[in-house]
């Protein structure tokens, strides 16, 4: 039997989804037209039988959108901080439209959800704290994070520069320890490194030196120069011996920051360890 054209659309099925409870899928005249969540479904009434206007359906998809957006940034930001950025390029991931994404954003700023300035000075605090990041590579980050220059440098103030040394001084203490077997010289200069590529300024790195006891003892130096001079010397015995093979273990020693006068006790080792075997 054919239906009359002047029959508006009507709803003759509303089905729960499979895989999320809280949404519907609608049937209109025996098709599927939509899905709306579960707010949408009981705000707006919608029931088997219930004849829907294009319009009506318009905006009742509409709505169901801008609560699909609302929802996942809210679920997204449940989790921790946010800024702007972030909260948007999640809602991109997820296909919003953007003035759905417009809408959600303004709608997060006017509730204090999102705020570009308590996020950057939150953020700035835990890599400072926890991290013991320097101010550098926060500002890079907070870059990354979508912050413009003005909220940056506002939240780089509230890590200060006195807790700049202690940071750089404890990071400088931990890497130095780690460099046993390496010259003083090259040991110093990892350390520098260190420091730089965390983020501190040459500044702040400059004052950490000034207080950190970084000369080993004839002892330890000599300790790392064996060590090192051991892998030098089978290295460059395969293809050398005698006076050349010696010239070419000091070089290489005293590029990696080792004393003249320590090289030399360790070429005087190896030759009367050979002279034995």
């Amino acid at each position: 039997m054919k239906k009359d054209n002047d029959k508006l659309p009507e709803i003759t099925m509303i089905q729960v989804q499979k895989r999320r409870k809280d949404r519907f899928n609608i049937y209109v005249d025996g098709e599927y037209a939509f899905p709306v969540s579960e707010a949408v479904l009981i705000k707006t009434g919608l029931h088997k039988g219930m004849t829907l206007t294009k319009e009506r359906q318009e905006a009742i998809e509409h709505e169901n959108n801008a609560y699909l957006a609302y929802t996942i940034a809210v679920d997204y930001l449940s989790y921790g901080l946010r800024s702007e950025k972030e909260v948007r390029q999640k809602l991109l991931e997820n296909e919003i439209e953007m003035p759905h994404i417009h809408a959600t954003l303004e709608r997060l700023r006017d509730q204090k959800y999102i705020d570009d300035q308590i996020y950057g000075e939150s953020y700035t605090r835990t890599a400072a704290n926890i991290n013991r990041k320097g101010p550098r590579q926060i500002e890079q980050e907070l870059k990354r994070k979508g912050l413009d220059e003005e909220i940056i440098q506002l939240s780089l103030e509230q890590y200060p520069e006195e807790q700049q040394l202690e940071n750089a001084a404890a990071l400088a203490e931990k890497s130095l320890n780690k460099q046993t077997r390496t010259s003083s010289k090259d040991a110093k200069m990892k350390v520098r490194m260190h420091l730089q590529q965390k983020g501190y300024d040459k500044d702040v790195i400059t004052k950490v030196f000034e207080n950190l006891d970084s000369e080993k003892s004839e002892e330890d130096e000599l300790f790392a120069l064996r060590v090192q001079g051991e892998k030098v010397w089978r290295r460059y015995a395969r293809k050398a011996e005698g006076r050349e093979l010696e010239q070419k273990v000091k070089s290489n020693l005293y590029q990696k920051g080792f004393p003249g006068e320590l090289i030399n006790e360790y070429i005087e080792e190896k030759k009367q360890e050979m002279d034995v075997e």
